[in-house]
């Protein structure tokens, strides 16, 4: 059989190439014109569900979460053992034999793309993108905010400079360097790690949400049970992400200070430093837990949001903040 959805699959088989026409979900088999008709009319086949070519084509790879086939026995997986929660073909039912809950896989499938666990899993992922949309705003959010402090930052330093004399020359480079490499390798890389991996996260997340539209539209009730499973684990993997993101603490606000030494004017004997750099982390206030569960809160619920990021100028007097 051809592997190219574009020819039909059983004019293939007689070494005979034709376009294809339609895809039958049932038989996973590309057809032309003259091989559907012939396909409809078959008593044990009339049911099966056909879409264009076009569709099949377009829907990319939400089909590909079916996986009717048994590849130890190489044979259709009739049966679901609930049991084990797997699929069994026939030769896999003997050793399945005392386990409860073996039921035919068409006793499933009746109205699947209605049921409470389909439209569950809909709005889950539904869900799971709002989440991810709302921490990649804050994210976005506190790296601007964080841009901007810094520029703040900076321009205080040279208002500082503008007073001093050509001593303070080496002192004021070596804080500019402390502050661009604070923010360069703490803070932005930090933050722009964790918001490449969150909009990646969406983009999974969104495929997904896709291939459940695809097989809500286009796919067999057999499909949508088999890519259903599929998508039920991808969430629950996105759900975890989540979670694991809020332990790892990578959407903490971070609060850049500087504090700057008030004995400027002592500068030539006494000064070795313009002042003192410092990001501060705190638990940001985004609140990721799921309908199924609202008391799972994953981050602090403090009264400022991710976002609020404050930079103080501190005057600094023999060492001592005041």
């Amino acid at each position: 059989m051809t592997t190219n959805p574009r020819l039909c699959g059983i004019c293939y088989q007689r070494r005979i190439t034709k376009p294809s026409s339609d895809w039958c979900s049932e038989c996973n088999q590309a057809l032309c014109t003259q091989c559907k008709d012939l396909h409809v009319i078959i008593k044990a086949l009339q049911h099966h569900s056909l879409i264009p070519i076009a569709n099949y084509l377009s829907i990319g790879t939400s089909f590909s979460l079916v996986e009717g086939h048994c590849s130890l026995h190489d044979d259709k997986c009739q049966l679901f053992c609930q049991s084990h929660d797997c699929l069994l073909c026939l030769t896999c039912l003997e050793g399945h034999m005392n386990c409860e809950g073996v039921v035919r896989i068409s006793k499933l499938t009746k109205d699947i793309k209605t049921s409470e666990k389909f439209i569950e899993t809909k709005n889950d992922l539904s869900e799971i993108i709002l989440k991810l949309s709302k921490l990649q705003s804050q994210l976005e959010d506190n790296l601007r905010n964080i841009k901007i402090q810094k520029e703040s930052t900076l321009r205080e330093i040279n208002q500082i400079r503008e007073q001093m004399n050509n001593h303070l020359n080496q002192i004021e480079s070596a804080l500019k360097t402390e502050l661009c490499e604070i923010m360069d390798d703490q803070c932005h890389s930090g933050i722009d790690m964790t918001l490449q991996e969150v909009k990646k996260e969406k983009t999974n997340v969104e495929h997904f949400q896709q291939q459940i539209e695809d097989l809500s539209k286009y796919g067999s009730d057999l499909q949508t049970f088999f890519g259903l499973r599929k998508i039920i684990a991808k969430a629950a993997t996105a759900n975890q992400y989540l979670q694991t993101l809020a332990v790892d603490g990578k959407f903490d606000k971070m609060t850049l200070t500087y504090e700057i030494n008030k004995h400027i004017t002592d500068f030539l004997a006494d000064v070795k430093s313009l002042g003192i750099i410092r990001l501060q982390t705190s638990p940001g206030q985004i609140k990721l837990e799921s309908t199924k569960d609202t008391n799972a809160q994953l981050v602090g619920s403090g009264n400022k949001s991710i976002s609020d990021i404050q930079i103080s100028f501190l005057i600094l007097h023999g060492g001592l903040i005041l």
